[in-house]
């Protein structure tokens, strides 16, 4: 008898999208791991779900503990973009293969981010607060053609930003770990990670985009606001902890760069009465750049094109380098 393929399910799946696992291959055994949200420390019963699992598809927030318990797993299929808990915890150097859902969101988180740009360019958050306090306030704004956006971290959400920037006619420049020999399809000029500090010089707007990794865990600090134009603003739609925040905070208070506008912060949710609140330069938004309705749907398609490539042998898509933590 062929030995079955459990595939476990770390959050709900709608019963079609559970039908298509199944038809590709009689072998393969759903498993409800649903459960793995919780809060709550793993019981017998949980690990006697998930010891048998060979493949798991869940978030980025799963616990350790219950990696422990999958004494069986091969792969891990995350439906989110990062995955600095698994780094943080551990879970990437147990030996199994950690795929991520790199590119889902994309297209949504770039929309996000150019509209953040607009808003500052044009002072619309500026108009929404006139508006509230009924004060008809004119003045001069700015466009996007003809400035700079610097890019840090040319992944799936930077060239997808660097693609919906070109109409506007904006002159793009990125970094990337590998730049190769500084030309890309999607950026006038592509940097080593080294040379950080000529794009920030360079940069009207700095849209981040790198993954949290120890190496870049408050990469944009004191010294790199200090290198910015005082006229430059920072977007970031990555992780908080990119930006080193009380750094951010005086360069904005002090007039070092211009505004800022942020989709994530350090910490999550911002803490009521933190000085970003009420600062007229800034834009707050609740980590909603990627929420997108039908993600899910998404996910487990990404999820299904890989469990093709993994039943056949074939190399994933979006393998993690458990060393570099993306």
């Amino acid at each position: 008898m062929t030995a079955p393929i459990n595939v476990g399910l770390g959050f709900r799946v709608a019963n079609d999208s559970q039908e298509a696992i199944r038809a590709l291959d009689p072998r393969i055994e759903l498993v409800d791991l649903s459960a793995l949200g919780s809060p709550k420390p793993i019981d017998d019963a949980g690990r006697e779900r998930i010891d048998g699992v060979e493949v798991m598809v869940g978030a980025n927030s799963i616990r350790a503990e219950y990696f422990a318990a999958a004494a069986n797993l091969r792969w891990f299929q995350v439906f989110n973009a990062g995955v600095e808990e698994l780094h943080a915890n551990g879970t990437l150097a147990r030996g199994f293969q950690v795929t991520t859902g790199a590119g889902i969101a994309a297209g949504p988180i770039a929309e996000h981010g150019i509209g953040l740009m607009l808003m500052l360019a044009r002072s619309l958050h500026t108009s929404v607060r006139n508006m509230r306090e009924q004060t008809w306030e004119r003045g001069f704004t700015s466009q996007l053609a003809g400035k700079t956006l610097g890019i840090v971290g040319l992944g799936e959400i930077g060239r997808a930003v660097a693609r919906r920037a070109r109409p506007f006619d904006m002159r793009i420049i990125a970094t990337r770990r590998n730049p190769g020999d500084g030309r890309d399809p999607d950026c006038d000029e592509v940097y080593a990670h080294t040379d950080l500090g000529e794009l920030l010089a360079r940069s009207d707007y700095l849209f981040i985009a790198a993954p949290l990794t120890p190496e870049t865990r408050h990469m944009l600090s004191a010294a790199e606001f200090a290198q910015m134009k005082p006229t430059a603003f920072v977007i970031n739609v990555g992780r908080g902890e990119v930006i080193d925040q009380q750094a951010l905070v005086r360069a904005l208070e002090s007039g070092q760069i211009a505004g800022a506008a942020l989709d994530v912060t350090d910490p999550e949710p911002l803490p009521p009465g933190h000085a970003l609140w009420s600062m007229p330069n800034v834009i707050i938004t609740p980590h909603v750049a990627g929420a997108v309705e039908g993600y899910g749907h998404r996910a487990i398609g990404v999820f299904e094109a890989n469990l093709q490539r993994y039943l056949a042998g074939e190399p994933l898509s979006h393998v993690v380098d458990p060393v570099l933590g993306y």
